[in-house]
């Protein structure tokens, strides 16, 4: 990558998820990292399992939902427990190591000129990892390609 280049495109944020029992990693990349994005990223990964599946979801590097009453009521009403990370203590988050690989394995020694390459890149390692490690029918794989579920506001 460049030392020094101009961001013409903008910057984009993956918002990762990973389920520690079945070893999935998978995310959605947005423009943004605000809180109707997040709530997006949030209705997706609830649609990806059962209502009756208990769903706890490390917030890590999102300081921004930590005061906020209408984000944590959507994460109650889609019954998903928020467990926030120490400020300076992402090593206690699990998703950190596969981030690593992650990165080495798509980003590192590219020089993308657009979004659209880097993303295609990133999916296409989260699925040869996936058949690699026998998940590739897990809901969650498909995070991207859910439709959203639509709530009712109360």
């Amino acid at each position: 990558m460049r030392a020094t280049y101009t961001r013409r495109l903008g910057t984009e944020t993956f918002l990762g998820c990973y389920d520690v029992h079945a070893e999935v990693l998978s995310g959605i990349f947005r423009k943004r990292k605000r809180i109707r994005e997040i709530g997006e990223a949030f209705r997706r990964l609830r649609a990806c399992y059962s209502p009756r599946t208990k769903l706890y979801v490390v917030l890590d590097n999102l300081r921004n939902v930590h005061d906020n009453p209408r984000f944590r009521e959507l994460a109650k009403r889609l019954r998903i427990t928020l467990v926030f990370t120490p400020t300076e203590a992402s090593w206690l988050n699990l998703i950190e190591p596969h981030f690593g690989v992650l990165k080495r394995a798509t980003l590192d020694g590219s020089d993308d000129r657009d979004h659209i390459g880097r993303r295609r890149r990133i999916y296409r390692f989260l699925r040869y990892r996936h058949r690699k490690l026998g998940n590739a029918a897990h809901p969650l794989t498909r995070i991207r390609l859910v439709t959203p579920i639509k709530l009712e506001r109360h």
